[in-house]
């Protein structure tokens, strides 16, 4: 039975800034996508300062890093799906964040009012590992205080919600609200069944 919703921040409950970017500057260069998510990663783990990270990235795109400030801190939040979760899903469950993040980006776009929504979140800079480390679903779940098959995962990477289903998480991919709105009531549904 589902008692927890966890989800992934950037690309669900806001835009991702950093894909618009990569996918702006690097549309075609394989190699410079590739060089542009090892940094994401490495400054979500906390091993790159986001001076450090916006410097690589603006050397990457030979950019200012004004620029790549800009496309940084251009994130919106999908007030759709907060709104939802405020009325239709917190009254129910335990409601978790789990965002590969490298610093605490969250605090910057929701406001107190939405940030309270969350029992719980888990930035993978506090902890030194990202998505889809297995351990990061596992601390997810402990903080919630409730077991990892008790968890439906959101978020709008497949190779985060593979990581979530290794870790034992049932998962939803995010693709947009109408979609996300039919594929959770028909999980939750399914869970509250067993």
């Amino acid at each position: 039975m589902i008692k927890a919703i966890v989800f992934d921040f950037f690309g669900v409950l806001s835009t991702e800034g950093f894909k618009l970017f990569r996918d702006t500057y690097f549309p075609n260069d394989e190699d410079k996508r590739r060089q542009a998510i090892q940094l994401v990663t490495k400054h979500d783990a906390g091993i790159l300062s986001k001076a450090q990270y916006v410097a690589g990235l603006a050397s990457l795109a030979a950019i200012s890093e004004g620029i790549v400030e800009r496309h940084m801190s251009s994130n919106a939040p999908n007030t759709l799906l907060i709104d939802y979760i405020k009325t239709e899903l917190k009254p129910k469950y335990k409601i978790g964040l789990l965002s590969n993040a490298g610093d605490d980006y969250i605090s910057q776009i929701l406001g107190p009012e939405d940030l309270s929504i969350f029992d719980d979140v888990v930035l993978s800079y506090q902890h030194s590992m990202v998505k889809p480390q297995k351990e990061i679903f596992d601390l997810a779940a402990k903080r919630l205080n409730i077991l990892v098959s008790e968890c439906l995962f959101v978020d709008d990477s497949p190779s985060h919600c593979e990581g979530a289903r290794r870790a034992g998480m049932t998962q939803l991919l995010y693709k947009d609200f109408p979609s996300f709105q039919k594929q959770i009531e028909a999980a939750l549904s399914s869970s509250s069944d067993n």
